[in-house]
């Protein structure tokens, strides 16, 4: 249901001339995936035993039935199976948590291109006007400091871009710590290494 709504939620950012009878069936796809996923929710909030800790433990399907544009990110718990049997299986959790953050960020730096798209495109002056103008501007933005020959001009585009510079630190902050770590952690064993001998 989840890659359902990304298809529906993503694909007016792909074509520019979308019908209007198309952007209705589009419209229809996300209430219905949206309908599912709330009873879903309801459901399990009456079977909880203890339904303050179920809220507290499903936060982002909570936020996504109050707010359904949030619906895509349920994407997320596959991003977060993958990085899990990453870290099982040779890497340590570090590592494997930064890669979660990586995949994750990349994830939301689509969903921001796609909303980019969708209000920059109509913007007059404006000079994001395909997908891949607003997804070099969404990935520049979340790597570097934004500044690009593609870039925001309307309110929304602006927030996302903000949104996504702070990600981008946050990013940037965990690869960096990880490293730091892994310098550490290779220094000690070899102070360890040099004393037994």
């Amino acid at each position: 249901m989840a890659l359902a709504f990304l298809i529906a939620f993503s694909w007016p950012a792909f074509d520019a001339n979308l019908s209007l009878t198309a952007q209705k069936y589009l419209d229809f796809t996300q209430w219905f995936c949206w309908f599912f996923f709330a009873v879903d929710v309801i459901l399990g909030l009456i079977y909880a035993e203890d339904k303050k800790q179920y809220l507290k433990s499903h936060p982002l399907e909570v936020a996504a039935i109050i707010l359904p544009f949030f619906r895509p990110l349920r994407l997320l718990r596959f991003v977060s199976l993958g990085a899990l049997v990453v870290q099982k299986i040779s890497i340590g959790k570090s590592v494997g948590m930064t890669l979660r953050l990586a995949i994750g960020s990349f994830f939301l730096a689509f969903l921001a291109a796609v909303q980019i798209t969708q209000v920059e495109r109509v913007a007059p002056g404006g000079n994001i006007k395909t997908f891949g103008d607003a997804m070099w501007c969404a990935l520049s933005t979340l790597v570097t400091d934004g500044y690009t020959d593609k870039y925001p001009i309307t309110n929304q585009g602006r927030l996302l871009a903000f949104g996504l510079m702070l990600l981008g630190i946050t990013l940037l902050a965990a690869i960096s710590a990880t490293m730091a770590a892994w310098f550490v952690r290779t220094m000690q064993k070899e102070e360890e290494e040099a004393r037994n001998i």
